[in-house]
């Protein structure tokens, strides 16, 4: 169910929308002597429900229809599905095909620099970054490597997670580092 609904956030949103309006406008209407805190909640959450024609009415003229080609524009523009990731073959879960998808890149990010080292391409300042990167990687594969384990054995996997997470997040951020001593 969850998942249903995260591939379909837009429409999760709308009727969640409707949903809390409707709520909103079945609530009673204050009594002339009734507490003020109920007469600021009954406004408060009627000015949210609001939709954007109510709330401005006449103020900005053409509105209905500057809002009524937006509504055409941003329906065409969207999806009803959110995109889906693809889990590569042989991966334990989505987590397991991410991780090995971020260290294909650093590698790609490692073999792309090794060669412009080589080819003098790569500024003399940029080795410490890069071997920064290399040992940042090792870390990263061999914490991903730990967490298939634990997952593959049953073994509780959260501390592997966490570790798996800190240490591919230390690998976006050293090839960031590369990427801006070139």
């Amino acid at each position: 169910m969850f998942e249903l609904l995260t591939e379909h956030q837009f429409w999760t949103a709308v009727v969640l929308y409707w949903i809390f309006s409707a709520a909103v406008s079945s609530m009673p209407d204050p009594a002339g002597n009734g507490s003020s805190g109920y007469l600021w909640l009954y406004r408060f959450l009627h000015t949210i429900a609001g939709n954007i024609t109510t709330a401005f009415g006449s103020k900005i003229p053409g509105l209905k229809t500057f809002t009524l080609l937006l509504v055409a524009l941003l329906a065409a523009a969207t999806s009803a599905c959110a995109a889906r990731y693809t889990i590569r073959p042989g991966a334990l879960n989505k987590t397991d095909s991410a991780a090995y998808d971020i260290l294909l890149v650093a590698e790609t990010a490692i073999d792309q620099a090794r060669l412009d080292y080589k080819s003098g391409h790569l500024p003399a300042g940029a080795k410490p970054a890069f071997e920064a990167l290399v040992q940042s990687y090792n870390i990263a594969r061999d914490s991903w490597l730990a967490y298939r384990s634990a997952i593959a054995t049953n073994a509780p996997a959260a501390v592997y997670f966490s570790q798996l997470n800190q240490n591919l997040t230390d690998l976006a951020v050293r090839i960031r580092e590369l990427e801006q001593t070139k």
